[in-house]
């Protein structure tokens, strides 16, 4: 009667502990599974606001290619390919752009001394769409910077954030001038248009850049 009892007691010990390694294996391999995105990539839990919630977001880049991944669910991912990054990329956070419209801005270092970067917003089926920019009928899915420095305001206090990116002038003295692009953010094609330039010299502030978005 003993003998019996204890190998009841020891049989339900070996299936519970079969039961925990099994749920501990299910959540580590699917429920939790998190992407290993390297010493060059990214990872980070955003606030997309009520509608689409927290998610996270990864960054994965490798030989100049990289990827973008949004963590959908317990199970689901999706991606978009990344533009103009080279040895590295991250998330700098997430940006108001205006309307409800949360954007994910994301950089990394070009070459020498320049730097690029690029914009998210997550589409009805909460995957990443890249914002592009637009300059004389050209379409290009990343910014860069020579400074390397960029202001993100709203410049034309329309309500929507938008970029100005500052080059070093070297027509003049590349250390102390620079040009400054501006391109605002239209909401109905989700785009960063051109606006103007302006010249500027280190060290002068920016009276556009003082802009917030509500």
């Amino acid at each position: 009667m003993i003998r019996s009892t204890t190998l009841k007691i020891t049989y339900l010990i070996f299936f519970a502990f079969l039961i925990l390694f099994g749920s501990y294996f299910l959540y580590r391999n699917y429920v939790g599974a998190d992407i290993n995105v390297g010493e060059s990539g990214d990872r980070q839990l955003l606030d997309f606001g009520e509608k689409i919630g927290r998610k996270y977001v990864f960054l994965r880049l490798e030989n100049k290619k990289g990827e973008i991944i949004i963590k959908k669910s317990a199970t689901e991912y999706c991606n978009y390919p990344l533009s103009g990054f080279e040895s590295s990329v991250k998330i700098d956070g997430i940006l108001n752009a205006g309307s409800g419209l949360k954007l994910i801005e994301i950089s990394g270092p070009v070459g020498v001394h320049s730097r690029s970067k690029q914009f998210f917003y997550l589409n009805n089926n909460s995957c990443p769409e890249p914002v592009p920019f637009v300059k004389d009928k050209v379409l290009v899915y990343n910014i860069y910077s020579d400074q390397p420095n960029f202001k993100i305001s709203d410049f034309n206090d329309d309500g929507f954030v938008d970029v100005a990116a500052e080059y070093r002038n070297y027509d003049l003295n590349p250390l102390v001038d620079g040009v400054r692009e501006f391109y605002h953010f239209d909401i109905i094609s989700r785009e960063f248009v051109y606006s103007h330039f302006e010249n500027y010299q280190e060290g002068i502030d920016c009276p556009e850049c003082t802009g917030e978005i509500k």
